[in-house]
């Protein structure tokens, strides 16, 4: 009797043992029979993505179509990018025309409000835009790359996309903090509203103390709350309050105060307070461009984590708020996600993000794997969306569920650069 037991249990294991997690199972109600909806992978989503590249200033190739379906449908476009990217600001750059073509006349970045006002300043004359730009990175940029005056502006293709921006005379809108490395040029755009005062050089030389203040608390990378330190300093408050009763100073300090207070507290959850200056300062000027427009369409240019609808680091950022500010317009906000793939380093040396970072990318490897060297590739993610609705397609059961889930519902669409590398640095 124990070899007949043995092959019953056998039996009886294999009987029981648990389909594939990869193969979902649907029951047809009218006949009652299950069928198997097939699970996304590179295959299907090659079906879903079109090519294009970046010729001088002009988009060719299938994605194209993709790109002047979106504009001409949507009323907010948010183009979530990589900060410091030399392909990203070229696209840009041949973007400008085709959205000032689809009636796009304001473009909002991640830069504060005065230093969107300032970036108008130095494309004044526009046709200066690039050396005048290089002249202010090059007087007021600290000793590290990272420590310059207004951020994603640093480099030439950056200029050059803000001179296109400013030849179809489209309107600047910032709408983030003031930049941590904003302070010294701040301190000169004070002093400049004195010019003509009795004692213009007195304040002058408190200026410039002010200045030395601030870089040598910056110095100290170790110090907390620096700002904090920085406006209990008896000659900072000596300064600032020259400025008592004049409305445009007292504007800018309290600007650059809000701004300050977000990096004291960066480990206290100021965060969730960043965000809401951002969604404020867009509706400011939303509200401001309705006075003239029934329906303002805007291009926002932010980091990709600004860009999802969903969700994201605890915050409902702007891809939501302009999400949910066309639902009720009944018009539409497209989001655009962005990787890189192929990358030149600082060293010369060409990476492969899927390589490198592959405990992110290896749960989204089906995406990044449409990445091309010599073109950008275009995802739909709506689409996929509404193929996952309708039971044409099922996500994955295993962990890829949860990253695969968040990438689509968070964009519409997935970007895959080019090989690419930094900006070329705009500064002497």
């Amino acid at each position: 009797m124990k070899p007949y037991i043995l092959i019953v249990s056998i039996i009886l294991f294999f009987s029981c043992k648990e389909k594939p997690l990869d193969t979902p199972k649907i029951i047809n109600q009218k006949t009652n029979s299950i069928s198997t909806i097939p699970v996304i992978d590179s295959s299907y989503i090659a079906t879903k993505t079109r090519y294009f590249t970046v010729d001088s200033t002009t988009i060719k190739g299938e994605g194209r179509i993709v790109i002047d379906t979106i504009l001409s449908q949507s009323q907010f476009v948010m183009f979530g990018e990589n900060h410091g990217s030399k392909a990203t600001s070229q696209l840009i750059t041949a973007l400008v025309p085709m959205l000032y073509a689809n009636e796009f006349h304001h473009t909002a970045f991640e830069v504060g409000p005065n230093s969107a006002k300032k970036l108008i300043d130095l494309s004044t004359p526009i046709s200066t835009t690039v050396e005048k730009l290089k002249t202010f990175n090059t007087r007021y940029s600290l000793k590290e790359d990272y420590q310059y005056p207004i951020p994603f502006f640093s480099g030439v293709e950056d200029a050059q996309f803000l001179q296109a921006v400013r030849q179809k005379n489209m309107n600047i809108w910032g709408l983030d903090q003031e930049y941590y490395y904003a302070a010294p040029y701040f301190m000169d755009e004070l002093l400049f509203l004195m010019k003509g005062h009795p004692d213009y050089a007195k304040i002058e030389l408190e200026k410039e103390k002010t200045v030395d203040i601030i870089k040598s608390w910056y110095a100290q990378k170790e110090a907390s709350k620096i700002f904090d330190s920085i406006q209990k300093d008896p000659v900072v408050q000596q300064y600032f309050n020259r400025f008592a009763g004049n409305a445009l100073a007292e504007q800018m300090l309290n600007d650059f105060k809000i701004s300050w207070d977000i990096y004291n507290r960066w480990k206290e959850d100021s965060h969730a307070d960043r965000i809401s200056y951002m969604r404020t300062n867009f509706m400011n000027r939303y509200n401001e461009a309705l006075e003239t427009e029934t329906a303002p369409k805007v291009f926002l240019k932010f980091g990709s984590l600004h860009a999802s609808k969903i969700l994201t680091n605890t915050c409902y950022d702007l891809g939501d708020l302009v999400t949910q500010l066309a639902k009720k317009n009944a018009s539409k906000a497209t989001t655009i996600n962005s990787w890189h793939r192929y990358y030149i380093n600082e060293k010369g040396e060409e990476e492969d993000h899927l390589i490198k970072y592959a405990s992110y990318y290896k749960r989204l490897q089906d995406f990044m794997v449409q990445a091309k060297r010599d073109q950008w590739a275009i995802i739909n993610l709506k689409s996929i969306r509404d193929d996952i609705l309708k039971g044409r397609i099922a996500l994955p059961a295993n962990g890829d569920y949860h990253r695969i889930k968040s990438l689509i519902d968070g964009y519409d669409y997935q970007l895959i650069l080019p090989l690419d590398t930094e900006v070329t640095p705009n500064k002497g």
